[in-house]
């Protein structure tokens, strides 16, 4: 018999805060109390399920083969995961899960260390594990064939008194376990793969609890510098709830999905894209739903206060599959560039004091890619403040997160009134999530960004001119 220790300090606040637009409600998959004659089992009667692909990671191989289908009964759309909570209880218990009906094999399971999937018990082994007293351990329920189930979860004290469970509503009964009903709906793999690419914040199925990384997949963000307790920091601000969140850009991944992908126009202006017609990966200028809005910025008070003049962003080292670039649309459609892999780095843009903007970046192949950002400064009292950080980014469906995924996900500051930005400074104002682009039409767009786009231009022209100075013919 196998039996998992649940450790108390050992739970998922790694876990990713995302998943599954249609699981059930976060209420739990059990509570237990050992204050009575017994231990007491409340719990929900019924456990909806959405089809999900096993990714293809080691630690999921107990599901199945990479690309199985699997039916999940995860976390709600708010990234909760569903719970054994053992927070009232004072004993340790032993768990145990059975199947008296369907088709296929159930498997319970919960995450470790950065975000680890980690099975406690399935009906294929009859094993047992142990949940420590005063823990809430998440986890999730999943079954590998389509149908109707009826589970059984038994719990005892480790000091041996007899279980007993109650019903949903949490009533005692004599019963040593406790009954769930599950459904899993037929469903194709394709179906599975379309829920997972309408939640690209979310997880590549519900399968996986994806990284302990916050990954954002849709709605705005920028990234920026700002002091943090006196510290000139390089972070992200996360737009995409419903308070904003400066978040550390190592417990980020950004993901660019299939249905990012673009042909590249034909023109000289944009060759430096490559062929046209062939397909990139594209986070555009302009807002576009089901697509991440990356921006700079340049707002936050703690640099308008501290930082009179403009803050230089360099683009240092880039590793991934494929060429990177970022540019801007200008007022006939042609393409100013700002960042070219392709070319000598490092590589220069100007941000002007209290500057809020977007652009548009591609990326030629799927993959992991890491973009080394450099944001420098001068404050008032003429001090030199620098920060380097990676941007972390997972482009195309079938990259994992994880792959991405350098932190352990517990960054995360509300930015507070006092941080909001100044919609009268800056070459672009404020946008939020909803706001949009598009009727502005590319002439008023020029008009807003044409300073910055001198700037960005001359301060790469320079540092190509040095870098070629020194000797690097790759700088031309």
């Amino acid at each position: 018999m196998r039996k998992h220790l649940i450790p108390l300090a050992a739970l998922a606040a790694t876990l990713l805060a995302a998943a599954p637009a249609h699981a059930q409600e976060p209420e739990g998959i059990a509570e237990f109390d050992t204050g009575g004659a017994g231990v007491a089992i409340d719990g929900p009667a019924a456990l909806d399920t959405v089809p999900s692909l096993v990714p293809d990671r080691e630690d999921f191989a107990f599901l199945g083969e990479a690309g199985d289908l699997v039916w999940i009964a995860g976390a709600d759309a708010e990234g909760t995961f569903p719970t054994l909570d053992a927070s009232a209880a004072d004993t340790d218990l032993t768990l145990a899960l059975t199947k008296t009906e369907g088709p296929g094999d159930v498997w319970l399971y919960t995450f470790t260390g950065p975000g680890l999937a980690e099975p406690l018990a399935s009906t294929a082994d009859e094993g047992s594990f142990t949940v420590e007293a005063g823990t809430t351990t998440p986890v999730v329920l999943a079954v590998d064939a389509p149908g109707e189930y009826t589970i059984e979860l038994a719990a005892r004290e480790d000091g041996g008194r007899a279980a007993v469970a109650t019903t949903a509503h949490g009533q005692a009964a004599s019963s040593a376990t406790a009954t769930y009903a599950l459904t899993a709906a037929p469903a194709t793999t394709e179906e599975a793969q379309v829920i997972a690419t309408a939640n690209p914040g979310g997880t590549d199925g519900a399968a996986q609890a994806d990284t302990s990384c916050t990954v954002i997949g849709d709605g705005h963000i920028d990234i920026g510098p700002r002091f943090v307790d006196g510290a000139w920091t390089a972070q992200l601000r996360d737009d995409t709830g419903s308070e904003s969140v400066w978040r550390d850009l190592e417990d980020v991944v950004l993901t660019a999905p299939d249905a990012a992908l673009f042909p590249i126009p034909e023109g000289e202006e944009y060759a430096f894209l490559g062929a046209p017609g062939d397909e990139i990966y594209l986070l555009p200028q302009v807002q576009a739903a089901g697509i991440v809005w990356p921006g700079w910025n340049t707002q936050d008070k703690t640099v308008i206060d501290g930082v009179p003049g403009s803050v230089d962003w360099n683009l240092t080292e880039v590793d991934g599959p494929g060429e990177f670039t970022v540019f801007l649309s200008n007022t006939f459609g042609g393409a100013d560039v700002l960042f070219d892999s392709s070319e000598a780095l490092p590589q220069t843009v100007s941000i002007p004091r209290n500057t809020h903007a977007h652009g548009n970046w591609t990326f030629t192949e799927p993959g992991v890619y890491l973009l080394t950002v450099e944001f420098t400064g001068t404050t008032g009292d003429g001090e030199a403040v620098t920060d380097t950080k990676n941007v972390q980014l997972a482009v195309g469906d079938a990259t994992d997160p994880n792959d991405g995924c350098h932190g352990d996900g517990g960054s995360g500051d509300t930015a507070g009134d006092d941080n909001d930005d100044d919609d009268n400074g800056g070459f672009l104002p404020t946008t939020g999530t909803g706001w949009l682009l598009w009727g502005l039409g590319a002439a008023a767009i020029a008009v807003v960004v044409g300073a910055v786009i001198m700037i960005a231009t001359r301060k790469r022209r320079t540092a190509a001119d040095n870098t070629t100075a020194s000797g690097d013919d790759d700088a031309n």
